[in-house]
C-alpha cells in the first residue's frame, strides 16, 4: 500500500515538473475541442513582476473560458523566446500575445504568425515596424519623461545623473531613455554623466549598479528603467547609505521596491499596472476571435508611488492584490 501511494505520489510530482517546464495552461469553460486557445509568451516568466502579468492573463482566461498558455523562458533569452513563438504557431493556436523585446529577432515572428492567420497583439514591450494589431501597455517615452521630472524635482533641479537599464540597447529602454533624457534637459544644471547596461544576471546587476556609484562620489540622482534595476538600485543606495545625496526614482512596485521607498532609499517609483497588461491581450483577443471586435491599443497608464502612499500599497501588496 505505501508502495503504491508512493507512486502516485512521484507520478504527481513528475507530471508537476513537466508542467512547469513547458509553461502554465489554465482551461476556461468550454472543452478543449471548443475552447480559444491563446498563447501569452513573455520574455522572463521567472521575475516577480511577469507573474502579476500572469495573474491578469490567467484571470482573463477564467472568466471568457479560453485555454491560455503562458510560456516563456526563465532569464531573458531571445532564441528561447523565439522558439517558443515557433511552436506556437506550428501548433496552430488561436491567437498569440507577445511581449518583444527585441525588435530585430522577434518582429519577424510576430509577421509569420500574423502571415499564418494567428491574430498578434504585444503587451508590455511594443514591436513598432510589425503587423501586430494592438498593444496593450505603458506609453513608455511618457513614462521616462515623468520619471526624469520627478527625479529632477527630488534633485531641486541640478547635479549628476547616473541612468541604468538592464538591457540599455532594448526598444523598451531606448523609449524610457528618451524620456527621461527629454525630461532632464529642460534643467541646464542637470548632468547626464553615464548610461550603465547591467545585463540581467542578478549579483552582476547589483555590482554595475555599486560600481557606477562608487565611480561617482558626487553623484546626485539615478534613474534606473526597469523593476530589477530599480530594486538593485535602491538595494545598493541603502547598503552604501548614500541615499540622503542621491536621489532615485524608478520602475515598478516591486515588493524590494516598496520597502526600499519606506526605508528612503528610493524615493519615487511608477508603475504601469502589469495586470492589465496580462488581462487586456487575452479579452481582447478573444472577444476579437469570437465576435470580430475590433482590436484596438490601450495605455496601461502611470501611477506613482513615494513616502507619501507606500503604506496604501504594502496593505494592498499584503492583503494579496496583484500590484506590481
Amino acid at each position: 500500500m505505501r508502495k503504491k501511494t508512493l507512486f502516485l505520489v512521484l507520478m504527481l510530482c513528475f507530471g508537476i515538473l513537466i508542467a512547469g517546464a513547458n509553461g502554465t495552461q489554465e482551461a476556461g469553460s468550454a472543452s478543449d475541442s471548443d475552447a480559444i486557445n491563446i498563447t501569452v509568451v513573455y520574455h522572463d516568466t521567472g521575475i516577480e513582476f511577469g507573474q502579476v502579468i500572469k495573474s491578469g492573463a490567467m484571470a482573463a482566461a477564467k472568466e471568457f473560458g479560453a485555454n491560455v498558455n503562458w510560456v516563456g523562458p526563465i532569464g531573458i533569452n531571445v532564441d528561447e523566446q523565439v522558439n517558443f513563438i515557433e511552436n506556437a504557431i506550428t501548433a496552430g493556436v488561436d491567437g498569440l500575445a507577445i511581449s518583444n523585446v527585441n525588435a530585430e529577432a522577434l518582429n519577424p515572428m510576430i509577421d509569420k504568425a500574423m502571415d499564418a492567420g494567428i491574430p498578434v497583439v504585444t503587451f508590455n514591450s511594443e514591436a513598432p515596424g510589425s503587423k501586430r494589431l494592438a498593444f496593450y501597455g505603458q506609453d513608455l517615452k511618457q513614462s521616462g519623461y515623468v520619471q526624469g521630472q520627478i527625479l529632477a524635482e527630488y534633485m531641486k533641479g541640478k547635479g549628476k545623473v547616473i541612468i541604468t537599464s538592464g538591457d540599455a540597447s532594448a526598444s523598451w529602454s531606448q523609449d524610457r531613455e528618451a524620456g527621461v533624457r527629454k525630461a532632464l534637459a529642460e534643467y541646464p544644471d542637470i548632468e547626464i554623466v553615464q548610461v550603465v547596461s547591467t545585463g540581467w544576471e542578478e549579483q552582476q546587476m547589483y555590482a554595475a549598479i555599486e560600481n557606477a556609484l562608487l565611480a561617482n562620489p558626487d553623484l546626485g540622482g539615478l534613474a534606473t528603467l526597469g523593476a530589477p534595476t530599480t530594486m538593485a538600485g535602491g538595494r545598493a543606495l541603502l547598503r552604501s547609505g548614500r541615499f540622503d545625496k542621491v536621489m532615485h526614482v524608478g520602475h515598478d512596485f516591486m515588493p524590494e521596491t516598496l520597502d526600499n521607498i519606506k526605508a528612503g532609499a528610493t524615493k519615487a517609483t511608477l508603475s504601469q499596472n502589469p495586470y492589465m497588461q496580462g488581462y487586456l491581450p487575452v479579452k481582447n483577443l478573444y472577444l476579437y476571435i469570437t465576435t470580430g471586435v475590433k482590436l484596438k491599443s490601450e495605455d496601461t497608464g502611470i501611477v506613482r508611488c513615494d513616502a507619501s502612499n507606500v503604506d496604501t500599497y504594502l496593505q494592498k501588496l499584503e492583503d494579496g492584490e496583484p500590484i506590481g
